[in-house]
């Protein structure tokens, strides 16, 4: 039985006190924030919810699965699990692509009702291949009302690999479920899909994982934002498009430093990612004249 340890961060919400208020310290305001509607294209990033490992610790599944590679499928009737979660021949597959509890799948939820309490929507959903990333997609759409909204597993929305050492362990075998896996569990996937690669390298750098999300960010741009004639000057776009994102506590830092053109520093962005809480989220919108990004605070969406 292998036993992974999990990464010593923890990714917990800070708080500190000052003037007899409580404030959350990553949730202060960043800028350039943005507060007019003239956007066409709207990006909606979270990390997932709360890992099983890390609520749990190292020898998770243990006390879930039982010291045995095949888990018969009532032991997916554990409380702590997600409601449906996906069921596997292999179950020690999910020590390398550990599901969310079912905590943070409520917690998920509830975000997903808040999303939709101040006005968003969702067009179109992509989610790192990670269960727990999956796992929380589908319980975002649940809150928002808009489950019938495919989920596109997309490989470079995986967080570094140079961050996820026990995944090299497997060398080739594939640690994330298919398609075919997810649709079997009663999970909307888009099967028509086309992945932009299906491979990730193994050793890759934090400068070559910046590479990867730059291609991705530029094929969301590609193939969700349209280009306004000169004649909708000072005119609200006809056609605004809502992507949901999510991914990993990478995610939302490396999406806003390619939208905002920002410099990429290496150890400033371990440092950064290592106090995201779960499910942050980050909001960004594209100037449909300018094309110019900018974040928007949740508060103000309507």
């Amino acid at each position: 039985m292998f036993v992974v340890k999990p990464p010593a961060v923890i990714n917990n919400d800070k708080y500190y006190h000052k003037k007899n208020r409580v404030v959350k310290i990553y949730e202060q305001q960043k800028s350039p924030y943005r507060t007019n509607h003239n956007y066409d294209l709207r990006l909606i990033i979270l990390r997932h919810g709360e890992r099983i490992d890390q609520s749990l610790g190292s020898d998770w599944y243990d006390k879930v699965f039982g010291d045995i590679p095949s888990a018969p499928p009532l032991a997916f009737k554990h409380p702590i699990l997600p409601h449906r979660l996906p069921y596997r021949s292999n179950t020690l597959l999910y020590v390398f692509d550990p599901p969310i509890t079912r905590t943070g799948e409520q917690k998920a939820i509830y975000k997903g009702q808040q999303l939709a309490q101040v006005g968003a929507t969702v067009n179109y959903c992509y989610s790192s291949p990670a269960s727990r990333s999956i796992l929380t997609a589908n319980a975002i759409l649940k809150g928002m009302n808009r489950s019938h909204i495919p989920i596109r597993p997309e490989p470079y929305l995986f967080e570094p690999l140079n961050w996820n050492s026990p995944l090299l362990l497997l060398k080739s075998i594939n640690p994330f479920m298919s398609t075919g896996d997810w649709k079997q569990a009663d999970y909307n996937i888009d099967q028509h899909y086309s992945r932009l690669n299906n491979y990730l390298n193994s050793h890759e750098t934090e400068m070559d994982y910046y590479n990867r999300s730059r291609q991705f960010f530029d094929s969301i741009e590609r193939h969700h934002g349209k280009i306004l004639s000169p004649a909708y000057h000072g005119l609200l776009p006809r056609q605004r498009t809502t992507v949901l994102i999510v991914g990993h506590a990478a995610s939302t830092e490396m999406f806003s430093t390619i939208a905002l053109q920002k410099p990429f520093e290496v150890k400033k962005f371990g440092d950064q990612c290592a106090k995201v809480p779960y499910l942050h989220t980050v909001v960004l919108e594209r100037d449909a004249i300018t094309r110019i990004w900018y974040l928007r605070p949740v508060m103000y969406f309507i």
